[in-house]
């Protein structure tokens, strides 16, 4: 998830999210361009890259369809893993602090009204 709130929206950046909040679980092409709500076109159309760069890799057949997943095997890979847990440590960290900074406000407010209002 947290790719998308630092990169962006593209669609490589789409399927690289959603196959890394989901790593370990296989899906069509077809289910990795609906889960990362990008279109078919998109998702053909950078397919190759992911790879070419072995971002992701077969990993069975059913029927005539492949499934594929992310390649933890991959040392870019697992840097993008390792990324995304620690964007995503940062933002829940900025989550806190907005919100205690939000309710000190409140507290303060509320003191106030209680002082003025007896």
């Amino acid at each position: 998830m947290a790719l998308k709130h630092i990169f962006g929206e593209t669609p490589v950046v789409k399927i690289l999210d959603f196959l890394i909040d989901h790593k370990g679980y296989e899906y069509s092409k077809t289910e990795i361009a609906e889960n990362s709500d990008i279109a078919w076109t998109a998702l053909n159309g950078h397919w190759a890259l992911l790879v070419e760069w072995e971002f992701v890799k077969e990993s069975r057949k059913i029927g005539n369809e492949t499934l594929y997943k992310l390649n933890e095997e991959n040392t870019m890979v697992r840097k993008l893993l390792e990324f995304d847990h620690e964007a995503a440590v940062y933002m829940s960290e900025r989550i806190v602090e907005k919100e205690t900074a939000i309710e000190k406000v409140h507290r303060v407010t509320t003191v106030e009204a209680i002082k003025i209002h007896g």
